[in-house]
């Protein structure tokens, strides 16, 4: 009997002893895909501190623009409160359609002052008027007869 017993504890014994061994290589197995995450982290440390740097870097202009922004709100509110646009019950798009049609007028004006800007070089009656043609007829004369001669001369046989 009491090798039975004794059977029965090495029995028992060895199924402990597989058990751990079991344990033990997962523990291994998993020891060893820490330690590999871990040498990988520790390569790609260097990177990821740089892209944190970067992060940080770009959150300060972030907020440097949002402030920015926030200060160009506060001007812009203030100038359309200066303005009186709120008092007259003015909204944005109202301003947006006035501002669009300035900008129609000012075209408008720049058009006309083209055309006058050419009236600008006539004289200002009509017996002036004809002194000045008559002296761009002679004048034309003057360079059709220039422009015959040159090109007689230079065509011309004759030497």
């Amino acid at each position: 009997m009491q090798q039975f017993k004794r059977q029965t504890e090495i029995s028992s014994l060895n199924e402990q002893t597989a058990g751990l061994q079991q344990k033990i290589r997962s523990s291994q197995n998993r020891q060893a895909k820490l330690r590999a995450l871990l040498e990988d982290r520790r390569k790609a440390a260097p990177i990821e501190e740089q892209k944190a740097r970067e992060w940080e870097r770009n959150a300060q202009v972030v907020m440097q623009k949002s402030n920015e922004y926030r200060e160009r709100l506060a001007e812009l509110q203030s100038a359309v409160k200066e303005s009186g646009a709120e008092e007259r019950g003015l909204t944005y798009d109202q301003l947006k359609e006035l501002d669009g049609r300035v900008e129609e007028l000012r075209a408008t004006v720049d058009k006309k002052q083209n055309i006058y800007k050419g009236y600008e070089a006539l004289p200002p009656d009509i017996s002036l008027a004809y002194v000045k043609l008559e002296e761009a007829k002679v004048k034309l004369e003057q360079l059709r007869a220039e422009c015959e001669h040159a090109v007689d001369a230079a065509f011309s046989t004759r030497k």
